[in-house]
């Protein structure tokens, strides 16, 4: 079968049976009507097979444009949907690679989530630590001004300790060279009240001798 034949399979058999009408025509007709008129009728139907060739021809033309047109819209679809295949798996692995990425993303925010948890509670206990430590410097210092007025106290009373001792020491100086002046005096008064008391036995005694002569000599003149 050929391409036109598939193409209008109906077209031979309408011109076939249209000769044959024209043939039945032509027999009946034979004893009425004159050569000249089927000459005339031949020749027109000659025009009519032309046209119907060429119509044929042109609609053969149309059919195998169309066959060439089905065959690249065949392969333009194969191509399309060899791309819609391609475009749906893309979309499946980039829909897993955003599921696998979101699974990460997840991972990710708790792992961040509880390290800023830890971070909070680290920054709180920072925050207790350093309130304690303020806290205690604050008491520290406190500290350091009762030291530092303790010992300033401790200092003027040292300095007025330090004068008072050496008051003391001058005033010791002084009472010492004093007794050793008063003792002097009286090593001196011991001195000369021994040298009196030594007269005075002396004369004392020669005043004994001289009464115990003199009664020797009043009683001996007697």
């Amino acid at each position: 079968m050929t391409l036109r034949e598939r193409t209008h399979p109906d077209l031979a058999e309408v011109l076939q049976a249209r000769l044959r009408a024209n043939r039945d025509a032509e027999r009946a007709a034979e004893d009425e009507r004159p050569v000249e008129g089927l000459e005339a009728q031949v020749v027109t139907l000659q025009a009519a097979v032309a046209k119907a060739e060429a119509l044929s021809k042109q609609r053969q033309d149309e059919a195998e444009v169309a066959v060439r047109r089905v065959g690249a819209l065949k392969a333009h679809i194969a191509t399309r949907e060899a791309a819609v295949a391609e475009a749906e798996a893309l979309s499946r692995r980039l829909q897993q690679e955003a599921e696998s990425a979101v699974k990460h993303s997840e991972v990710r925010i708790a792992t961040l989530m509880t390290a800023v948890a830890n971070g909070e509670a680290l920054d709180k206990q920072r925050q207790r630590e350093a309130e304690t430590a303020a806290k205690r410097i604050g008491e520290l210092e406190a500290q350091i001004v009762t030291l530092k007025a303790a010992v300033a106290k401790a200092e003027a009373l040292g300095k007025q300790r330090e004068h008072d001792a050496n008051a003391a020491a001058k005033q010791n100086d002084e009472l010492v060279a004093e007794l050793f002046k008063v003792t002097s005096e009286l090593v001196e008064m011991s001195k000369r009240l021994a040298e009196q008391t030594a007269a005075t036995d002396k004369a004392r005694t020669e005043l004994d001798d001289h009464r115990s002569r003199s009664w020797w000599w009043e009683h001996g003149v007697g």
